[in-house]
């Protein structure tokens, strides 16, 4: 199999891409429209290369080490003979020469070849929608988040992850055994960061495609780099804490770690490697990346909490200095109704005003600050907590 594949039309020879809103191939020329299975089918695309009784769970030694990862890899576009250098672990690509999307098969093959691909189905436009709409309700937002060439930067990849279920069955002593299914718990396979993927998640996983790497063309996809065995090692470790404390909360008693006995274990390993859709939208500020993101097939949405720009403080700052001369006026005007003299009223109200007043003007500000701005004061607030990022959420008792 050559390294690079390129998708052209079978009519005209044209670059191909999928199509987001047509759930197929469209050819950029004459625009002509194949789907995934005719496309499976002319390119070769039917058979994954492994072997019929493979197994990822018995397959968990072939793991890159890190060193590795970063290598460059150089390879060469079968449109135009231009060398394309990426990192060896990428899976599409660009041409810097012609501009074309290519796919590097030699990252599928075999037994590196995904079981399973969600394609996209929410397209580049929505996500930008969803980013402005949040923008436009947090006006204190730094300049940099609602600078409007900021979507231009949106990026579609393909997230390899492994979907993970098992059985864990715990023995509480002489109280009994109690028997858990842990189903569909999704693994990151590469090292983005981990709430930012689970705050998108879950994804509709019926609802996907034999893996075919056509769809992939004109998003950025690699291959996992974080192997089976380290994935499943860090699941089965934390199901077999969840799953004794949830054992002896069945059998009747309190798990105490050290102190109650309980014999958990893992069997019944099936592993699925897929590739699913995620929008990312990076923007940088004062050396910090914030991430917005949005599930490529759900629609969800997640943003992180966006400073303040100095706008914020300053309004602030307006407001408390208003009501701190405003208190001053009222505290002088009320001790001069007393006959005081006027150096007098001016020393006692300065007094009351620095040691008295000031701690509660500023409290109120704060509050009036929040409630006359509340859609502007914060910045965005998370879009969503991560829903999925606990494997206790995937934990049923087997009955």
């Amino acid at each position: 199999m050559s390294d690079v594949r390129e998708y052209k039309c079978p009519s005209c020879g044209a670059p191909m891409q999928f199509d987001i809103e047509a759930q197929c191939m469209v050819c950029s020329f004459c625009a002509g429209r194949y789907d995934l299975d005719y496309i499976r089918s002319h390119f070769n695309e039917v058979t994954d290369e492994k072997l019929s009784d493979f197994d990822w769970v018995e397959r968990t030694k072939y793991v890159w080490e890190p060193d590795v990862l970063e290598q460059l890899a150089e390879y060469t576009c079968s449109s135009c003979g231009g060398n394309i250098i990426t990192k060896n672990i990428i899976s599409s690509a660009r041409c810097p020469f012609c501009g074309h999307d290519v796919v590097i098969s030699s990252n599928f093959d075999g037994d590196l070849r995904p079981d399973r691909v969600i394609p996209f189905s929410r397209s580049a436009e929505e996500f930008a929608e969803k980013y402005r709409e949040k923008i436009a309700s947090a006006e204190y937002a730094p300049k940099e988040f609602s600078d409007p060439s900021v979507t231009d930067r949106i990026v579609g990849c393909y997230v390899p992850i492994w979907l993970y279920s098992f059985n864990c069955g715990t023995d509480v002593g002489t109280r009994g055994k109690v028997d858990f299914r842990i189903k569909d718990y999704p693994i990151l396979g590469t090292d983005i960061k981990r709430d930012i993927f689970y705050s998108v998640a879950p994804f509709m996983y019926e609802d996907s495609e034999p893996f075919t790497e056509s769809c992939l063309t004109g998003y950025f996809a690699s291959r996992y780099s974080i192997g089976a065995e380290h994935a499943m090692e860090k699941a089965d470790e934390e199901a077999l804490g969840v799953c004794s404390a949830r054992a002896a909360s069945i059998v009747g008693g309190d798990y105490i770690p050290g102190q109650m006995k309980t014999k958990s274990s893992v069997s019944h390993k099936e592993l699925t490697y897929f590739l699913v859709p995620v929008w990312f939208l990076n923007v940088a500020y004062k050396g910090v990346d914030y991430t917005f993101a949005m599930n490529g097939q759900t629609g969800e949405f997640a943003s992180p909490k966006v400073p303040l720009n100095y706008k914020s403080k300053l309004h602030f700052s307006m407001l408390f200095a208003f009501l701190e001369v405003l208190t001053l006026i009222l505290s002088f005007m009320w001790l001069k109704m007393d006959s005081i003299s006027v150096l007098g009223a001016i020393g006692i109200t300065l007094f009351f005003v620095l040691f008295f007043a000031t701690t509660p003007v500023f409290i109120v500000s704060m509050i009036l600050h929040h409630f006359l701005s509340k859609k502007k004061v914060g910045g965005l607030k998370q879009g969503s907590e991560p829903n999925v990022a606990s494997i206790a959420g995937f934990i049923t008792q087997v009955r």
